[in-house]
C-alpha cells in the first residue's frame, strides 16, 4: 500500500506542476485542472449567487481556491512520497520513523522552505528528495506570485475599457445618438479607433490569464460583457446607417476584428455560444433622430451574417451573470 500511495503522490506532484506551468508560463489558456475547476465553480456561482456584488466575491474566491488547490495537492503529493519508505522521515532526537501526520508536517515545512528541527530525512536518498521538494515549493510559490500580480493589472484594464465604452453611451442606440450632430457622427470614429488596441490587448490578456473571467464587476458601467456588447451592437447599428454617413470603414473593421478575436479567445476557454442569437437592433430610434438608414431587410441580412458572432456575444453576456436587456435597456431600468 505504501508503494501505491507513494507513486500516486509522484503522479499528483507531476500533474500539478504541469498544470501550474501550463497556466502561468504557456500564456495560451489554463491547464486541465485549472480550466476544469474554475469553469465548474464559476458556473455553480452563476446558478447559486443572487446578486452581482456577491458574484464578485464568489469570483475572487474561485481564484483563491484554485491557488490553494495547487498548494494543497502538491502538499498531499509530497506527503505520500515521504510515506513511500518507513525510514524516509525520522525524528531527530529518537531516530524513530515518523507517523503519517508528522510526515505531512515535514513535507509542508519543506514546501515553504522554513524547515524544522524535529524531523529529518532518513538517509542520503531522502535528503535529495527533500531538496527536490523544497525546490518545488519555492518554484511553485514564486510562479503563483508572479502570475497573480499582472493578473490584477489585467483586471484593472478590463474595468478601464468597460468604463471608456459606457462613457460613449448607455445603450447601442445611445452611442450613435450622442455622437450624431445633424449631419454626421463627428469624432465617433476617433473614439472607436482608440478602442481597437485595448480590445486586442484584452483578448491577449484573457489568453494569458484564463482565470480573468472569474473577476466579476458588480457595477454595470465597469463590467466587460455588457459594455462590450453595447459597443458591438453599436457597430452593427452603423451597418444600418446610410453608407455616406458612416465613419470610415478603416476605423470600423479593425475594431470589429479585435472584438471577434476576443470572443474567439473566450470561446476557446469557457464561453459557449447561445443556440439563438439576440434579436436584431431596431433602426427606428435612429430614424426618429433624422439619421438616414438602409431598409430593415438590408440590416437583417447583415445581422444574419453575424449570427455566430452575436450568439457568442450573448453567451459572454450570460456567462458573466448579465442579461441581454442590460445591453439594450437604458441604464437604471434593469441594473442590479
Amino acid at each position: 500500500m505504501r508503494v501505491v500511495c507513494g507513486f500516486a503522490g509522484i503522479a499528483i506532484v507531476l500533474f500539478v506542476v504541469f498544470d501550474v506551468l501550463w497556466t502561468t508560463l504557456r500564456l495560451a489558456g489554463a491547464g486541465p485542472l485549472t480550466s476544469w475547476v474554475t469553469d465548474l465553480l464559476w458556473r455553480l456561482a452563476l446558478r447559486l449567487v443572487p446578486t452581482h456584488r456577491a458574484l464578485a466575491v464568489a469570483g475572487f474566491a474561485v481564484v483563491l481556491f484554485t491557488v490553494f488547490l495547487w498548494l494543497g495537492l502538491v502538499w498531499l503529493g509530497w506527503t505520500l512520497v515521504m510515506n513511500l519508505d518507513p525510514g524516509a522521515v525520522v525524528a531527530v532526537q529518537s531516530g524513530q520513523p515518523a507517523g503519517l501526520g508528522e510526515r505531512a508536517y515535514f513535507a509542508g515545512s519543506l514546501l515553504i522552505t522554513v524547515g524544522n528541527g524535529e524531523y529529518r530525512p532518513g538517509g542520503l536518498a531522502w535528503r535529495l528528495v527533500s531538496d527536490l521538494a523544497a525546490a518545488n515549493g519555492f518554484t511553485l510559490v514564486s510562479l503563483i506570485i508572479t502570475y497573480l500580480l499582472p493578473l490584477v493589472a489585467a483586471v484593472r484594464q478590463r474595468r478601464e475599457v468597460s468604463v471608456c465604452i459606457t462613457a460613449l453611451g448607455k445603450t447601442p442606440h445611445d452611442v450613435l445618438l450622442r455622437a450624431w450632430n445633424g449631419s454626421g457622427f463627428g469624432r465617433l470614429g476617433d473614439h472607436l479607433l482608440v478602442l481597437t488596441f485595448p480590445m486586442v490587448s484584452l483578448g491577449q490578456g484573457h489568453l494569458s490569464y484564463p482565470v480573468l473571467h472569474c473577476f466579476h464587476s458588480p457595477d454595470w458601467e465597469s463590467a466587460l460583457a455588457p459594455s462590450l456588447a453595447i459597443l458591438d451592437e453599436a457597430l452593427t447599428l452603423l451597418e444600418g446607417v446610410a453608407p455616406e454617413l458612416r465613419p470610415d470603414p478603416v476605423v470600423l473593421y479593425p475594431l470589429r476584428g479585435a472584438i471577434a478575436q476576443l470572443l474567439a479567445t473566450l470561446a476557446q476557454a469557457h464561453v459557449e455560444p447561445e443556440q439563438v442569437p439576440p434579436p436584431p437592433p431596431s433602426l427606428e430610434p435612429l430614424r426618429q433622430a433624422g439619421i438616414r438608414t438602409v431598409s430593415d431587410e438590408e440590416l437583417e441580412r447583415q445581422v444574419a451574417a453575424l449570427a455566430r458572432h452575436r450568439r457568442l456575444m450573448l453567451g459572454l453576456v450570460e456567462d458573466e451573470g448579465w442579461q441581454w436587456r442590460d445591453v439594450m435597456v437604458p441604464a437604471g431600468n434593469s441594473r442590479r
